[in-house]
């Protein structure tokens, strides 16, 4: 069974989901709304909180197939 997840982290301050990752990738680079310049966290933090929201997700839907395993036939 394949489960297909998005995730998207959005800036606090003016909501958008647009930024850009900094060259290199380094776990303490900054990363930047391209919206409103805000500072959304490191790169690190970006990583934890995608797993956190995959693993949400991932959890939720492995819960709703169980749920409709265990649900009887229509009649």
């Amino acid at each position: 069974m394949a489960l297909d997840i998005s995730v998207e982290v959005h800036c606090g301050t003016c909501g958008s989901a647009n930024y850009s990752l900094p060259a290199g990738m380094a776990d303490e680079a900054p990363i930047v709304c391209n919206d409103c310049s805000d500072r959304l966290g490191s790169v690190a933090e970006l990583k934890a909180e995608m797993i956190g929201q995959a693993q949400a997700h991932s959890a939720e839907a492995l819960r709703n197939q169980l749920d409709r395993i265990g649900d009887p036939p229509p009649a």
